[in-house]
């Protein structure tokens, strides 16, 4: 064998050596974000997570219902009997409490029919003597609510004139 011939060999030898015994580094890999999911649960819009993204919302006690968002204060549940209770206008179909604890994610916009706190499922009633479009209850975690139409302004959101006064007409409600 030639001179130049065992040169080949022997740098050969010497790099496989290196590599075995762990002196060379392989080259670093550029680091990965890790990978956002969607969570999908049935009833409620999809929620994309994010891993370095958390977010866990103190929601308010509400309900959708005709793209209006009616109120109830956690604090004031109310002692409705059954003879108060008008008919079932719907039933919730996302609880907006429960899917954050779940994704811990930032949420959409609360879509229709769904609920802060009132379980997914759970019937929505109107309120005798007054129009659905001011006001409906619903029952959670043992008690009844009471809630009232609102209006989001830019300034803020405030109860409809009909959700206070019992003696506005239907037609009066949806203004």
């Amino acid at each position: 064998m030639t001179h130049a011939g065992r040169l080949g060999i022997g740098t050969a030898v010497l790099v496989a050596a290196a590599v075995l015994s762990g002196c060379a580094q392989p080259s670093p890999q550029p680091a990965r974000a890790p990978a956002s999911t969607t969570v999908v649960v049935p009833g409620c819009p999809p929620v994309v997570v994010k891993p370095v993204q958390r977010a866990l919302i103190d929601f308010t006690d509400f309900v959708v219902h005709d793209g209006v968002t009616y109120s109830s204060r956690p604090d004031r549940s109310q002692a409705l009997t059954p003879d108060r209770l008008g008919p079932e206008v719907f039933r919730v179909s996302c609880t907006y409490s429960s899917l954050n604890e779940l994704t811990q994610s930032e949420l959409p916009e609360a879509t229709e029919h769904s609920a802060g706190f009132i379980p997914a499922r759970s019937p929505v009633y109107g309120l005798s003597g007054w129009p659905t479009a001011c006001r409906l209850a619903a029952q959670h975690d043992g008690s009844w609510f009471v809630y009232l139409a609102t209006v989001d302004t830019p300034e803020a959101s405030r109860f409809k004139e009909c959700a206070l006064d019992p003696g506005r007409s239907t037609q009066d409600a949806r203004s």
